[in-house]
């Protein structure tokens, strides 16, 4: 039992001697309860819900302001027709469309059944279901005060007929019909994936160098700095481009998912995609001396990145603080971008704004990564 105790004692005393392991163990999980505990929520509100209102009435008016007040949607702004209401799905400034007919509000003074059209982004098909709960719910609300008014006002004309309107709703979803979840998930899964192997191997391929001593052979070699770090990053940026291959390949075989949009495109993005996962499991590996504290650093990191990167739960719904935070990670856009590609077949044109925001992080951590490891090599 002594020597148990003793080896017990060494192998605390070897793993506390590094003070970053502190922060590891003890303070990182602190935080990361803290962070998910907000960002993770199976809450679905702040909607973002697009009017296309050809009736301009106060009746359309009043569906409008009570789906807003009701704390489930937010007012995204009008779209005018067709192509406004696809750009404003491709995009993702909208989720959710009202679309209210010129006879809107004539149908309902008649007395007669009033259309509304409400149509989804079908592309999340748990946030449309519940989109279309919600404003199933705002609607009845809607019909028994339309019920109840009409009702009063029989009774003042002293039981004489007065025709009960009633709103029905006529749900619609665009890119994603059937609502299949593997079509949302499937493509997620791509930036899941990447993340998680080209940083865990990136990082703890370098640090195992520096474990076995190896490294001091490279640094003696006649390779220079710029060389080590292209040598080392080409492979595992080769093995990510074959997983991407891989995965669509099997959810295009295997789930019967659809990718409507072009296939170079998808390339690109993901290489804008490794350029910021090589990019940090190069940075980690700098400021790890043993695979374990790589495996863990890497960890640390990948987690909150899956969690507030909109992966399984919309980032509206998140406190604003976490919001913010999820602007610095690469998931945030990639998903966008991905999603956009497969789901509606959307371009360059649309999601340039994603690509330039994972060029610019990709570019900023790559070269942070470098110059860092360069020194190390020094």
């Amino acid at each position: 039992m002594r020597r148990i105790i003793e080896l017990v004692r060494k192998e605390l005393i070897q793993t506390f001697r590094d003070k970053r392991m502190i922060g590891l163990i003890f303070i990182a999980p602190v935080m990361q309860l803290i962070m998910l505990g907000y960002a993770v929520t199976t809450d679905v509100k702040h909607i973002a819900l697009g009017v296309w209102d050809n009736d301009r009435s106060f009746e359309s008016r009043e569906m409008i302001r009570k789906a807003v007040i009701s704390g489930y949607f937010d007012d995204s702004g009008v779209v005018a027709n067709d192509a406004a209401m696809e750009h404003a799905f491709k995009s993702g400034r909208c989720d959710l469309v009202l679309y209210f007919p010129p006879d809107y509000s004539k149908n309902i003074k008649r007395g007669e059944k009033a259309s509304l059209e409400i149509i989804a982004d079908g592309s999340d098909s748990n946030l449309t279901n519940i989109a279309f709960g919600y404003m199933g719910q705002i609607v009845n609300l809607e019909n028994s005060r339309l019920r109840d008014e009409n009702i009063s006002r029989m009774k003042a004309a002293r039981g004489s007929a007065i025709k009960i309107p009633l709103i029905e709703p006529e749900p619609r979803v665009m890119y994603n019909p059937e609502m299949k979840s593997a079509n949302y998930m499937i493509p997620g899964e791509i930036g899941l994936i990447l993340t998680l192997i080209t940083i865990l191997l990136t990082s703890m391929s370098i640090t195992k160098e520096k474990e076995s001593g190896t490294i001091e052979q490279i640094i003696v070699s006649p390779l220079r700095s710029y060389e080590v770090i292209i040598g080392k990053t080409i492979p595992f940026a080769l093995i990510g481009m074959m997983i991407v291959f891989l995965i669509i390949t099997g959810g295009l075989l295997v789930f019967n998912i659809t990718l409507k949009g072009n296939i170079f495109t998808l390339f690109f993005a993901s290489f804008l995609f490794l350029l910021n996962t090589l990019g940090v499991g190069l940075f980690i590996s700098t400021i790890s001396k043993t695979q374990q504290q790589a495996m863990l650093s890497s960890v640390i990191f990948i987690l909150p990145s899956i969690m507030i990167s909109g992966f399984a739960f919309p980032i509206s719904n998140m406190p604003v603080e976490i919001q913010w935070m999820s602007y610095l990670l690469p998931l945030r856009y990639f998903f966008t971008i991905i999603r956009g590609i497969f789901l509606k077949g959307a371009g360059f044109a649309i999601l340039w704004p994603e690509m330039l925001a994972l060029f610019i992080l990709g570019a900023t951590v790559f070269i942070l990564a470098a110059l860092r490891f360069r020194k190390k090599l020094s």
